[in-house]
């Protein structure tokens, strides 16, 4: 699945949480929202997050609480579908070549 606007995950370390707590935090604001428990339901909110421009700066953000996740940020910027773009640019080869550096 493929964003438009930058994905921000937050892995809290949190005890007291048996199983993962997940929430996304509400458009234009800094609270989070209600609980989301399933992977179908956290799909479906990224999914509705689409924008009219190609696109965004605005992150979707989603914070996880969970006694076995150590405390990280990771951030996912949008990408580039090679599907559509053909690959006439070596994207592939750029890919494949960092990836063997490493």
């Amino acid at each position: 699945m493929g964003t438009q606007q930058p994905f921000l995950l937050q892995m809290v370390h949190y005890r007291s949480a048996l199983e993962p707590r997940c929430r996304f935090q509400e458009e234009d604001s800094k609270e989070y929202g209600s609980p989301v428990v399933s992977a179908s339901t956290i799909a479906d909110v990224i999914k509705s997050t689409k924008t009219k421009t190609s696109v965004s700066p605005k992150p979707i953000v989603m914070r996880a609480k969970f006694a076995h996740c150590p405390n990280l940020t990771i951030i996912d910027t949008p990408g580039l579908d090679l599907k559509l773009l053909g690959d006439n640019h070596g994207f592939s080869d750029s890919i494949e070549c960092v990836i063997s550096i490493g």
